[in-house]
């Protein structure tokens, strides 16, 4: 099933990352900020769960602690919850404020992990978005694609191992994660752009610039 995108005539662009754990997603958010700065963008970074006060007190919730504190219902519904005021606060405004917006995690993590992994109906899950947080998909998404074995070797290596949960379910349930983003790469490849992982940073984030170009009417 394709996604498509609903909301129209906004003055921003809005752009996703995405992937398992470990996969450099922060790192490479926090290079392409300070190159679309030092190119005179106004940028806002955020991250799913979190971008609000609110939400981020609840992230702990959900990312540390027992692996089995929450299922994937519950999980879903705590995710929508947080993205509705995420998109308010946070999203939204800066969009129409004609900023850049690089967020960590959307709504393709949930259809992954809580959908095609955790097996919640996927329609129901899209019902949710539709009805809940404005059927709001980014411009465009960017999958780092990494061996769930490296990335979290990664992971672990990361100061804060306080944030565990998900990373303690195992390297099975990170393979089917993995699996479970080519599956939503291959519907939506227009839109979710599939980025080697496995490689220097500094070449990923060439391959992430020349991607973006387009979408921002960047011409060098």
């Amino acid at each position: 099933m394709q996604i498509k995108q609903t909301v129209n005539l906004r003055k921003g662009v809005f752009i996703s990352f995405e992937g398992g754990e470990g996969v450099g997603k922060s790192t490479q958010i926090d290079l392409l900020k300070k190159d679309l700065i030092n190119k005179q963008f106004n940028v806002v970074c955020t991250r799913e769960p979190g971008g609000t006060k609110e939400a981020e007190e609840i992230r702990k919730f959900l990312v540390t602690g027992d692996k089995k504190a929450w299922d994937p219902y519950s999980e879903s519904l705590i995710f929508n919850a947080i993205r509705r005021e995420h998109i308010n606060k946070i999203i939204l405004p800066a969009i129409e404020d004609g900023a850049v917006v690089l967020c960590d995690r959307f709504i393709d993590s949930t259809i992954v992990y809580q959908g095609l992994v955790g097996e919640v109906s996927e329609k129901n899950l899209l019902e949710l978005h539709k009805n809940y947080c404005y059927d709001l998909f980014p411009d465009l998404t960017f999958f780092l694609d990494l061996s769930p074995k490296k990335g979290l070797s990664r992971a672990l290596k990361r100061q804060n191992t306080i944030e565990n949960r998900f990373e303690n379910l195992g390297i099975n349930y990170h393979q089917k994660i993995l699996n479970g983003y080519y599956t939503l790469q291959k519907r939506n490849p227009r839109r979710i752009i599939k980025i080697n992982a496995d490689n220097s940073k500094e070449n990923i984030s060439s391959k992430i610039s020349s991607s973006i170009k387009k979408i921002l009417n960047i011409d060098e």
